[in-house]
């Protein structure tokens, strides 16, 4: 039996990793979303709120972007 190349395997591991990280950050993701969304229905807004979790969703947009584009990288 022929056993896998080390380069193989660590890009098999690499795709895990990068595959578990982007799911959480997307759980996370989802729930600042609902944050924000919940902030913004209120009828009286705490703009200070609402803009951090703006931020905060624009951060986990920007990271989760990034993770996309590095399982589209590995799965070429």
């Amino acid at each position: 039996m022929q056993t896998m190349q080390p380069g193989r395997l660590g890009i098999i591991t690499l795709r895990r990793e990068t595959g578990a990280r982007y799911a959480r950050i997307h759980r996370m993701w989802v729930s600042a979303r609902n944050l924000y969304r919940r902030l913004h229905s209120e009828p009286v807004q705490d703009l200070a709120a609402l803009r951090a979790a703006a931020a905060r969703l624009d951060d986990l947009d920007r990271g989760r972007a990034a993770l996309r584009r590095d399982l589209k990288a590995l799965a070429d």
